[in-house]
C-alpha cells in the first residue's frame, strides 16, 4: 500500500435507531423512513463539506474536510430530525446515533479503510439514541470554538477495539 494512499481525515457514521425492527414490522415503511432520512441527512454533509463515502443499509459513512464542519453536520441533522419527529406519529419518527473521530485512513478507490474507520464506527456505536459521540482527537481539534458544547464521559471499552477510547458528549446547546 502507497503511503499516498494513507492520510489524516474526519470520518464520520450515522445509524437509524431500531431499524432492523422497523423492517421487520413493514419493509416498505422502513424503505420510506430511509428515503425521508437521506433526503434530511445528504444535503446537510454536502452543505458542510462533507463527501459520502458510503451507505451500508441505514448508515452513512462519510468524511469532511475538518473537524468543525464534522460538528455542524452532526449538530444541523440531529437538529432536522429532532424538528421533524415533534412533529410526527412515534412509527414515523428517525432517531439516529451519530460518532465522530480524526484519525489514519487509507483510501482504497472510492473508499476508507483501517483502523480509525473501525474506531469510529464503533464509537458511533456506543453513542445514545439522538446524540452526537466523539472522540479526543475531534474534541482537541474543536476545543478553542465557541459555541460547542461537551461532556466528558470519560473511557469507554470498544468492541474489538483494544484499548478504552476516552469518549464525548456534544450537545445542541448549553443545556
Amino acid at each position: 500500500m502507497s503511503k499516498d494512499n494513507i492520510y489524516k481525515s474526519t470520518i464520520m457514521f450515522t445509524d437509524i435507531v431500531g431499524y432492523s425492527s422497523i423492517v421487520d414490522k413493514d419493509q416498505n415503511h422502513a424503505m420510506d423512513l430511509l428515503a425521508m432520512h437521506d433526503k434530511i441527512i445528504e444535503p446537510i454533509i454536502k452543505e458542510n463539506n462533507g463527501r459520502i463515502i458510503k451507505k451500508i443499509g441505514d448508515a452513512i459513512f462519510a468524511e469532511f474536510s475538518n473537524s468543525l464542519e464534522s460538528i455542524q453536520a452532526a449538530q444541523k441533522t440531529q437538529v432536522e430530525l429532532s424538528k421533524r419527529n415533534s412533529v410526527c406519529k412515534s412509527k414515523d419518527k428517525i432517531v439516529i446515533r451519530l460518532g465522530l473521530h480524526i484519525g489514519d485512513v487509507i483510501r482504497k478507490d472510492d473508499d476508507l479503510f483501517g483502523h480509525d474507520v473501525n474506531l469510529c464506527s464503533r464509537i458511533k456505536g456506543v453513542s445514545q439514541p439522538g446524540s452526537i459521540t466523539i472522540s479526543e482527537e475531534i474534541y482537541s481539534a474543536i476545543l478553542d470554538k465557541k459555541n460547542l458544547f461537551h461532556r466528558k464521559i470519560g473511557h469507554v471499552k470498544l468492541k474489538n477495539i483494544p484499548d478504552p477510547q476516552i469518549l464525548y458528549k456534544t450537545y445542541l446547546d448549553s443545556l
